[in-house]
């Protein structure tokens, strides 16, 4: 049997959707699936502790990929989730610049020019 080590998961507001492995990404199912049948086997190597197996639970008649390294009632796998970086905007012009900008802008799309293009002669 083929033993998978697990990096990350993906997942959304139904659960883990995709696991990545050091061979690839795989979907959930593909996962459920091979551990169901046999063929794969997949643990977590969380930092300190020995490889936690993966497993394949069911719950209101769905199969559901569950680890627990730490001895809690909790699915440890989605501790492995990957938090997408979040993105800052850029700071807002001061209101005089706003305004001087709007202004600027109405009067080129009234004129038909771009207001960094200087007038053609």
């Amino acid at each position: 049997m083929t033993e998978h080590i697990i990096e990350f998961v993906a997942r959304d507001r139904t659960g883990i959707t995709t696991v990545v492995t050091a061979n690839g990404v795989t979907d959930a199912d593909t996962v459920i699936q091979a551990i169901t049948a046999g063929h794969s086997g997949y643990a977590v190597a969380a930092s300190g502790v020995r490889p936690a197996p993966v497993r394949s639970l069911m719950a209101l008649g769905t199969p559901y990929l569950f680890a627990n390294w730490d001895g809690s009632k909790r699915n440890n796998l989605h501790d492995l989730a990957f938090t997408a970086p979040i993105r800052t905007l850029p700071p807002a012009p001061p209101a005089g610049v706003r305004l001087r900008m709007a202004i600027v802008a109405t009067l080129a799309s009234l004129f038909g020019r771009h207001p960094e293009t200087p007038p053609s002669r």
